[in-house]
């Protein structure tokens, strides 16, 4: 009886060195794995095979197993892959800014500036048909809970210094987080990843109530106009 090929975190780890006892060749995982993202993402995960991976990729199916022992072992590579990238550029950035507003606002500018140009990626990340075993999923959530943690610290600090009103720092995160993909995912044409950046952290520090002296203002300019 045929078992069904699952990926597991060791399947995974053996991915990333290249398997089956042959020298990898320079770059061709980092190939597979870009041209997985488009294919994975152009079609539900159940539909896509092999084949059309390899075919889109230039190589033989038998390449592709060597360096991905199963369908699901390649879907996660190539969403880790992504993942990874974006952590080490924002531990690049939090390092970068001791200042926990300034660190929000450039993990902010970052994570936009990253997904901005990789609408696959975004796609692959937040895609529901992809169902996944406890040990992957784990993986996934030390991930995501390592991202998280980088905007929870800059709360954290910003509470501690007072420079940021008391609130729950995994609500606040979690919403922060939730501000992040509503833009990527509904901008416009003409929007930058700058002025994105500019909106999200303004409204997530801010709100959108008008601060005391602008209401100040405005009732004072009310008052002057009645007759």
């Amino acid at each position: 009886m045929a078992h069904r090929r699952e990926a597991t975190a060791t399947q995974i780890d053996r991915a990333e060195r290249g398997s089956r006892g042959r020298p990898a060749i320079p770059g061709l995982r980092e190939r597979i794995l870009e041209v997985a993202k488009h294919v994975f993402a152009s079609q539900p995960f159940d539909r896509v095979h092999i084949d059309d991976v390899a075919t889109a990729a230039g190589v033989a199916k038998g390449t592709v197993y060597r360096y991905f022992p199963s369908k699901e072992t390649l879907y996660l590579a190539a969403l880790f892959h992504g993942i990874d990238e974006l952590q080490g550029r924002l531990l690049d950035v939090a390092a970068a800014q001791p200042d926990p507003v300034a660190r929000l606002r450039a993990l902010v500018a970052e994570t936009l500036q990253f997904f901005w140009g990789r609408d696959v990626f975004f796609l692959l990340l937040h895609r529901s048909d992809v169902r996944h075993d406890q040990r992957n999923m784990q993986q996934w959530l030390r991930r995501r809970e390592r991202f998280a943690q980088l905007i929870s610290k800059a709360l954290e600090e910003g509470i501690a210094r007072g420079t940021i009103r008391p609130v729950d720092p995994h609500l606040a995160t979690e919403a922060l987080l939730g501000m992040l993909r509503g833009v990527h995912r509904h901008r416009a044409a003409h929007d930058t990843p700058g002025d994105a950046a500019r909106t999200v952290t303004d409204l997530f520090l801010h709100g959108v109530a008008a601060g005391t002296q602008e209401v100040t203002e405005r009732r004072r300019r009310c008052a002057q106009s009645r007759p």
